[in-house]
This record gives structure tokens, C-alpha cells and sequence, in this order.
């Protein structure tokens, strides 16, 4: 239960958000309330219920909510709202659209905290991680393999991207990761979190969209978290369906590229060849029409 704290004039909720200060990095407070400052807490500052909502839904045990006993005095709507939220915790699925989860993420800062004590790499001082299994990025040669193991809070996934692949090779050095190699690694990404969160090893993943925006140089020589969030549950009809993923590149805390990429998952191989199957047949009937107006129009005009 929520209970106010008359010796620290705070109101102190460790349910809604299952946290202490102990287990989370965040700290919310409410735009014009006095926050409560903590050395190894971010603070996130809100404006609504539903922005908290939101957050607790998303960043689960890292993230916990002060409000102050005078604010709460001065502001019975929120009062009243924060009861509502005292069940809020982390949902056994993806809380919400990926849509959603990019405005989130675009201006939250990476949960340093958290990843100095998981396996990740987050200077140069630190050692090399694990890389993730092959087949959850579907590749055949763990030379191939550009990301490492996942570590997790909340709905949010984090990895190491690493720089060197058999698959891609550059006619020059660069003191910068390509653009190209930083496309891979977004592409093994998603498809990392669509296992992680439920999709059967023999899924495979269509790229509908891939759509991605570069703000920053990406060093070599410096570590390089991918953060990322995936609206997949494997639904009880096991059926094939679209999904959405929202996967930033961070470097030294600073977003470098993110991307919003789309794809169509098919449960099972047997599903896989049965798309392509009828994507064969579509395309053969888009050339015999292509085929029969160049030929069309070369027998014009040779008539002519």
C-alpha cells in the first residue's frame, strides 16, 4: 500500500512500480512537485497519470513513482489516479504498439545502472560479451553473428553490436561503422526479439519495412548498446502475423541511429513455403504481363 511518510513529507508507492531504490534507475516525479534526488537515479519528470502508466508498464521494477505529501494536498485528482494505478506492474505481454514505445524510448536515457552490472559492455575497459546463439539471429556461421546475448528490463531488450562479419566485405577502411553493417546488425536484432518474446525457432521473419535514420557517426573503437522493443505475442492460434520492432544504436549514452522496422512472421517452415509459394505464382503472373507488353511493343513498332 501506498503510505505517506510524514518525517520525509513524501508519499512512497514501492508496489505500483514493484520497485525499490535498491532495483530501480528511474525516478518519476510530477512536473512541478520537488523530486526526490537519489545519486544513482535518473529522474523523469511527468505530467499525467497516464504518462506514468505508461513508464511503469514499460520500464517495470526500474522505474518508481515519489510524489510529495504537499503535492498530493494540492492535486486530489492525481491522488485519487495513483490508486488506480497500484496494480500496475509488468504484463505477461507486449504492454503496448511499438508505435507508443518509440516516443518513450526516444527520449529516455539509457539505464546505465542496470547495464554496469549485466554481462554488457559499456566502455572499453570491460570485456568482450557473449555473443547470442546463431540461430536466433538465423545465421549459419557464428562469424556472421553481429550482436551478443540480450540483457533485459522491463519490455526493453539491450545488446552489444559488434563489427566483425565474413558477410560484408568494404573496399576501404573506415574509422566509422558503415551504414550497412549497422543495417545488419538492426536486421539480427529484430529477429532476436522476436524469438526472445515467443516466436518458435523454425519462425522466419518477411521484411515489410525498414525504415532508419542516421543522427551520429558510430565509433569502431567504442562499445555500442542496440536497445530495443517488440510488439510480438505468439497468440494461442499460433497464426501468422505482422510485427513491429523500435531498435535505437546508442554510443556513450547518445542515440546514433534508430529504426522502425516491420515484418510478417511466419510460424513455421511449412508456413514459410506456402508464402512463397504463392509469392512465386504472383510473380510469374506480373512477368507473363510484363513479357506480353514489351513484346507487344516491339511487334509495333518493327509493323511500323
Amino acid at each position: 500500500m501506498a503510505s505517506i511518510n510524514n518525517s520525509s513529507d513524501l508519499l512512497i508507492n514501492e508496489e505500483f512500480p514493484q520497485s525499490s531504490s535498491a532495483t530501480s534507475s528511474y525516478t518519476l516525479h510530477f512536473t512541478g512537485d520537488t523530486p526526490l534526488v537519489f545519486d544513482d537515479q535518473t529522474l523523469i519528470s511527468v505530467d499525467s497519470t497516464e504518462q506514468v502508466s505508461l513508464l511503469l508498464q514499460l520500464l517495470g521494477k526500474t522505474c518508481r513513482l515519489h510524489v510529495s505529501q504537499e503535492f498530493c494536498f494540492t492535486r486530489p485528482d492525481i491522488s485519487n489516479k495513483l490508486e488506480q494505478l497500484r496494480s500496475t506492474g509488468l504484463s505477461a505481454t507486449p504492454p503496448f504498439s511499438t508505435a507508443i514505445a518509440a516516443n518513450i524510448l526516444k527520449t529516455l536515457p539509457l539505464d546505465v545502472k542496470r547495464l554496469m552490472s549485466s554481462p554488457l559492455v559499456l566502455n572499453e575497459a570491460q570485456e568482450t560479451p557473449l555473443i547470442i546463439d546463431k540461430n536466433l539471429v538465423h545465421k549459419k556461421s557464428e562469424k556472421n553473428v553481429l550482436i551478443s546475448s540480450p540483457f533485459t528490463t522491463g519490455w526493453i531488450h539491450h545488446f552489444n553490436m559488434f563489427c566483425d562479419t565474413t558477410e560484408l566485405i568494404f573496399d576501404h577502411d573506415s574509422e566509422h561503422i558503415q551504414g550497412l553493417l549497422i543495417s545488419e546488425a538492426l536486421r539480427q536484432t529484430g529477429i532476436a526479439c522476436a524469438h526472445i518474446q515467443g516466436l518458435p525457432p523454425e519462425g522466419k521473419l518477411v521484411l515489410l519495412n525498414f525504415n532508419t535514420n542516421f543522427f551520429n557517426f558510430v565509433e569502431r573503437k567504442s562499445p555500442i548498446i542496440m536497445r530495443a522493443y517488440c510488439d510480438f505475442h505468439p497468440c494461442d492460434s499460433g497464426s501468422d502475423k505482422n510485427i513491429s520492432f523500435y531498435i535505437q544504436v546508442l554510443q556513450w549514452g547518445r542515440i546514433c541511429v534508430d529504426s522502425s522496422i516491420t515484418t510478417f512472421a511466419c510460424m513455421n517452415t511449412f508456413r514459410q513455403q506456402q508464402l512463397n509459394n504463392r509469392l512465386i505464382k504472383i510473380a510469374a503472373r506480373q512477368k507473363t504481363h510484363f513479357d506480353a507488353k514489351i513484346f507487344n511493343h516491339l511487334k509495333t513498332n518493327s509493323e511500323s
